[in-house]
């Protein structure tokens, strides 16, 4: 018999960017490379994704460094 394995924990969370209005959210496991950024918006048929299958402290620092962008430089590098 197998024993059960408890499932891994998921992290999520959002950030309203100060000078574009933008909130970006983002979600992952803490041990693995498979965390994504994408930027929030109020229709589901379009989600510009910012950073996919990263690794956490590559989403950590990124929105970091977007909290000064304007809301042009933050679209220009979602992959949307």
């Amino acid at each position: 018999m197998q024993a059960s394995r408890k499932p891994l924990a998921k992290l999520e969370g959002r950030r309203r960017l100060r000078r574009s209005g933008l909130t970006i959210a983002w979600r992952g496991t803490p041990t693995l490379d498979d965390w994504v950024a994408y930027i929030v918006t109020a229709g589901r048929s379009k989600k510009l994704i910012l950073a996919d299958r990263a690794t956490e402290r590559r989403v950590k620092s990124l929105v970091s460094r977007m909290q000064t962008m304007s809301k042009s430089g933050v679209e220009k590098l979602a992959k949307g």
